[in-house]
């Protein structure tokens, strides 16, 4: 899983996205920033929610489809237009309270942490 990007503004005004234990060089001041300063524990905390989200996002309609292809190929196509009315109602009524909701808990409950350059 790609982790989520860390975006380190250097005093000077500069910014910069970083994975996590990276190091970064400001081309202007010359301050040298390290990710590593983050706890580990409440960085993983973090992608603990991301991947969540991601599983209740996949999984719904990977299921459906598993169960609704074969039935659409072996017993009649009917099911095939199911399985697609199925997935337009999850991406279009599920999708987005549920986005809202990890946007919000993101915002809320992640820290915000201050590094000191090195």
């Amino acid at each position: 899983m790609h982790e989520p990007p860390i975006t380190i503004t250097c005093d000077c005004g500069n910014d910069a996205s970083l994975s996590y234990g990276e190091r970064w060089k400001c081309p202007t001041c010359g301050r040298t920033w390290n990710t590593s300063q983050i706890p580990r524990s409440e960085y993983d905390a973090l992608l603990r929610h991301v991947r969540r989200y991601r599983m209740m996002v996949l999984v719904p309609p990977v299921a459906l489809a598993v169960i609704l292809i074969p039935l659409g190929v072996l017993v009649d196509i009917r099911f095939a237009l199911l399985l697609f009315l199925l997935e337009m109602g999850f991406a279009l009524l599920v999708i987005p309270p549920l986005r809202r909701r990890a946007s919000q808990h993101v915002l809320t409950q992640t820290p915000s942490w201050q590094l000191r350059p090195e």
